[in-house]
């Protein structure tokens, strides 16, 4: 029997065991009764098992019978949502990503990654909540997103890392129109000036922290928020020096009002950014296919790494 006809002939065997009756099969699918039973005594001589227990009121499913139609209806099933995640893809109809991210991502890398799939995907709703890094993998552990961005360190029990990227301690400064401003400057040219750094929900602290005990400073911060945008507004009033962290290998782009600058220092351990999944469970095809242009970017990032460019932070 070739595959067309099985589905066919599956798709009977179905109306037969939901109506109990050839007659009423037949009814249903408007095809004649004689038909519809030549293909079933076609396909118990094939199968070399009867389907169906014939009884004085109607059909009744055999062993065998029940095992041919409980896979045909989990095949339909999966068919079905095949279908279903294809139209997505071709924007017929509207699916939702949910995304967790580190706060540390939002100033460059998850402006530019996520822009990419909205632009080919005007019509996905797309749900961003900016947390704490710890937090990052409790969302994708609950369900809360379909994947996370995180710059907790290694290992992360009950996700896995699809992909990773390095990022540095990044010197943000005051832009300063009338003077030419460094790319680079030292560790004590940094904590010489007054500081504006995050506080410890974020990890960027962490690395702020012993970039001090390295530099031997007593560190005393001029202002501690968990709110990166406002160390970055109060940067840009000319209030002290503030940090962000910046991937391996991607360009230095300053920004109004501001100006980036590498802290030398290759013994200060890099930040590691890391795109976690829940591998128990299963997303949709949209997510998935949001997740791989979140990848493909990392892979990106990954590439450039180690090229010689101009004002990179390598």
């Amino acid at each position: 029997m070739s595959r067309l006809l099985f589905s066919r002939f599956a798709h009977y065997l179905d109306e037969i065991a939901n109506r109990g009756s050839i007659r009423k099969a037949a009814e249903k699918l408007n095809v004649s009764a004689s038909a519809i039973n030549k293909q079933l005594i076609g396909a118990e001589e094939e199968f070399g098992v009867a389907l169906f227990e014939r009884l004085p009121r109607g059909m009744r499913l055999t062993s065998a019978g029940e095992l041919l139609v409980n896979g045909y209806r989990e095949w339909n099933k999966d068919l079905s949502r095949i279908k279903s995640e294809i139209e997505e893809l071709k924007g017929l109809r509207r699916g939702e990503v949910k995304i967790a991210a580190s706060q540390e991502t939002v100033p460059d890398f998850l402006p530019a990654a996520i822009a990419r799939f909205m632009k080919d995907h005007p019509r996905i709703r797309n749900s961003v909540a900016v947390v704490d890094s710890d937090r990052v993998r409790q969302l994708v552990r609950e369900g809360g997103a379909d994947f996370g961005l995180t710059f907790s360190p290694l290992p992360l029990p009950g996700v896995i890392v699809t992909r990773s990227a390095d990022f540095h301690l990044i010197a943000i400064l005051p832009a300063a129109a009338a003077a030419k401003q460094p790319d680079r400057i030292s560790m004590d040219e940094f904590f010489m000036k007054p500081t504006i750094v995050p506080d410890a929900s974020s990890h960027l602290r962490d690395v702020v922290d012993i970039a001090a005990a390295r530099s031997d400073t007593r560190f005393q911060p001029v202002l501690t928020t968990n709110s990166l945008a406002l160390m970055r507004s109060m940067v840009r009033e000319g209030c002290g020096f503030g940090v962000t962290a910046v991937a391996s290998g991607m360009p230095l782009e300053h920004e109004g009002g501001l100006h980036y600058a590498r802290i030398d220092d290759d013994g200060l351990p890099p930040m590691v950014l890391s795109l976690i999944v829940d591998p128990r469970r299963s997303l949709s095809m949209t997510s998935i296919i949001a997740r791989r242009y979140f990848e493909e970017y990392l892979d990106e990032i990954a590439l450039r790494t180690g090229k010689d460019q101009d004002n990179s932070i390598e």
